[in-house]
């Protein structure tokens, strides 16, 4: 096809500058162009009489307020005053800083009621006319200043033909996905040990000259057990960030979302939800923001509540602790799919509790529209992708080493004041070495020194606090120390691996790297020999990471976004009440089959 340029510079009132962005081409003459850029009149586009007439009214109103005329004339002009713009803003719901001035006209928004009320007697819904009058004048503007030299389908149409199939186009949307999760744990395997083999170099540089003594034990347990157990899984977040980034560069995401709007509509949310929820993939806080691209005051809402139960970076860490350490014999294979099944509940309870709002709300009316524009495919470039893939990872990196260091630091004094008495300590170890009937010198050292680490975070204020709640937490398979590290994620998620690291470090055990920490929970045992972790309570644990509410920032996000608390606390009650009732579900009637 052919573009008019000058044809399409004049239709637009602005200078049109062909560019081809990853190639360079265009970039000095845009530079220039946007040095003498003047405001462009705004271009009217074909609007109902109805709704023309509405917005004349509102117009004067808007200039009363602002203390500036209104000029008068035909509506059918190329451009139209800023009091028109500002008032066909205000009618189709638009909320941006700049009309903040005008919440204050008590008659400007009564009118703006009695005006959508007119409409709406009219079958006339403001915004809805107001886009499809906007890409009417786009295809007519496309129609007078685009040649298309004979009917040939584009390589992206004949793709989209495929990828876009309503059928065919999921099973290929959802193969994508689940590649996607495997690829994580397959190529993540060597990276991570590299990393783990540095953050235990690095521990004992740090430490190797110190004395035993409070000092070499919070350096050790406290700031490389912690923070270490989250570094690891470095790797797994940047692959990650790195596929999401390729699908969007190539255009797929694009395709995507127009895919899973005829399933979000069924539930009461809207297409555009689409890119709100997969940000939340990487953090809900960006992804309950994306929604304020959607102009439904509804479907915001709905979108913003659900976004939480995408599985975050931050949950990826406890996933991939829990599943390496009870479903590694399995193969990476198996390891994916329990993966892609804990982001797979996620998006189920999402559409369950959407689903349910959209009953609720008795008056949630007709959806509104669902209009996107469809890149063309292009092979995504490796230095834009870079650049995401490294201020995503870096962002992540930034906020949990900030908050995991200082949280680590205060977990690890809880967990190792107040010391308990010596007479404590060797009674505990005396009756472990007598309970086991040790023989060898070296095995009762072990033994005595795992029963006197035990004894000591016992004692200490984590200790008391996890027993506390244990009660609560028992019929989900959870014990006291499970609790002191869910008290924990209740900060920030990925703070329930460096709680684990410094609870089970506190003996013997290096946890340098997550492998020790691994081997440490599948051996941890009560009192009467039976396993404290075994695969049921892994995936009880997996079920609350997946349900549960736990992130403070989160929940101050959906304050700011919603204006109030009335429904971030209902987020939280209501995300944390279906977690426990699931895995107190999943857990007993496991138990009761045996597992």
């Amino acid at each position: 096809c052919r573009i008019d340029i000058d044809a399409l510079a004049r239709a637009l009132g602005v200078p049109v500058i062909p560019l081809v962005g990853n190639r360079h081409r265009g970039i000095d003459e845009l530079k220039l162009a946007i040095g003498a850029a003047t405001i462009a009149a705004v271009p009217t586009w074909p609007l109902p009489e109805a709704l023309w007439e509405e917005l004349h009214v509102l117009g004067r109103l808007v200039a009363e307020h602002a203390s500036q005329p209104v000029p008068s004339g035909a509506h059918d002009s190329i451009a139209v005053s800023p009091e028109i713009v500002s008032a066909r803003r205000l009618l189709t719901g638009e909320s941006g800083g700049d009309l903040a001035r005008f919440s204050g006209s008590a008659a400007l928004t009564g009118a703006i009621a009695a005006s959508t009320q007119r409409l709406s007697a009219l079958g006339i819904d403001a915004m809805q006319a107001d886009i499809e009058a906007r890409y009417r004048w786009i295809d007519g503007l496309v129609a007078a200043c685009v040649r298309r030299e004979g009917r040939v389908s584009t390589f992206s149409e004949r793709v989209d033909s495929v990828l876009l199939h309503p059928v065919l186009g999921l099973g290929i949307f959802a193969a994508i996905m689940a590649g996607l999760f495997v690829s994580i744990f397959w190529l993540a395997g060597p990276l991570m040990g590299s990393c783990e083999a540095a953050v235990a170099w690095l521990g004992e540089l740090a430490t190797g000259s110190l004395a035993d003594g409070p000092l070499k034990d919070f350096l050790l347990k406290g700031v490389f057990a912690g923070v270490g157990a989250v570094v690891v899984f470095v790797p797994q977040i940047a692959l990650l960030f790195l596929f999401l980034a390729l699908l969007e560069d190539s255009g797929y995401l694009a395709r995507a979302t127009f895919l899973m709007d005829r399933l979000l509509a069924k539930v009461g949310l809207h297409g555009k939800s689409f890119i709100p929820l997969l940000s939340s993939f990487a953090c809900a806080i960006p992804g309950v923001m994306a929604a304020r691209t959607i102009e439904s005051p509804r479907e915001r809402l709905a979108t913003i509540l659900v976004a939480p139960f995408m599985s975050c970076s931050a949950r990826l860490p406890v996933y991939g602790l829990l599943i390496g350490a009870f479903f590694a014999a399995q193969g990476a294979v198996v390891q994916g799919l329990v993966l892609l099944g804990c982001y797979l509940l996620g998006i189920v309870a999402a559409v369950a509790i959407a689903w349910a709002l959209r009953l609720v709300n008795r008056r949630h009316g007709k959806p509104a529209a669902f209009i996107l524009e469809l890149p063309t495919y292009k092979m995504p470039q490796p230095s834009l992708v870079g650049r995401q893939v490294w201020s995503n990872t870096r962002a992540f990196l930034t906020k949990a080493g900030t908050t995991i260091f200082c949280l680590s630091m205060l977990l690890w004094a809880l967990a190792y004041y107040p010391r308990p008495p010596e007479q404590l300590l060797r009674d505990a170890g005396d009756r472990a070495v007598a309970a086991q009937s040790v023989a060898d010198d070296a095995d009762e050292n072990a033994v005595r020194s795992e029963a006197e680490g035990r004894a000591a975070l016992e004692y200490s204020a984590a200790g008391r606090l996890g027993h506390a709640i244990e009660p609560v937490i028992a019929p989900l398979g959870f014990d006291w120390k499970m609790g002191v590290g869910l008290i924990g994620a209740f900060a920030a998620r990925e703070v329930f691996n460096s709680t684990l690291s410094i609870i089970y470090s506190l003996g013997e055990r290096e946890a340098d790297d997550i492998e020790p920490l691994q081997q440490a929970i599948v051996a941890d045992r009560r009192a009467d020999g039976t396993p404290v972790w075994r695969p049921l309570v892994a995936v009880s644990m997996l079920i609350w990471f997946v349900l549960a509410m736990q992130c403070i920032s989160t929940t101050a996000v959906v304050r700011r976004e919603t204006g109030g608390w009335t429904w971030p606390l209902a987020q939280l009650a209501v995300m944390n009440v279906l977690a426990y009732l699931a895995c107190l579900g999943v857990y007993q009637v496991g138990s009761a089959m045996g597992y």
